[in-house]
């Protein structure tokens, strides 16, 4: 489970709107201290890109509370391998992550055991590319 997990949603109260925010992971999925000291933490189109590839990194059944939700990786990735199951699988998770508005771009390549895909999402705040991948699919 990646620090992204822990989604927070706190009331703006000063500015009369509800953001989401969550814990910021460096490229090695390590949260890390912000230029004040503290945890960092990602909110507007980095949150939600950030959430959108820990959503596609969940997998099915193994969250102890929602077994029927997550990435249905195994079916679709590694005990065989169906781009266009994993590809719609993926589409679908990301567009119902909250601030996401379409998914306007999904590529992937298989190199060796590995399966590595980049998504651009469009949100309210404009687009950005969510990268991530599957390893060890043999």
């Amino acid at each position: 489970m990646t620090a992204c997990s822990t989604v927070l949603t706190i009331q703006a109260a000063l500015w009369g709107y509800d953001m989401t925010q969550t814990i910021a992971e460096n490229e090695n999925r390590d949260m890390f201290k912000g230029d004040d000291g503290n945890i960092a933490f990602f909110t507007g189109i980095n949150c939600t890109a950030q959430l959108c590839k820990s959503r596609v990194e969940s997998q099915r059944g193994e969250m102890i509370y929602a077994k029927d939700q997550g990435m249905p990786t195994r079916a679709t990735a590694w005990d065989q391998f169906n781009p266009k199951a994993f590809q719609a699988a993926a589409r679908t998770i990301m567009v119902n992550t909250p601030d996401v508005t379409q998914v306007t771009s999904f590529a992937m390549q298989k190199v060796n055991n590995d399966l590595q895909y980049q998504a651009t999402i469009q949100t309210d705040d404009g687009n950005t590319a969510v990268i991530t991948g599957v390893s060890n699919l043999s």
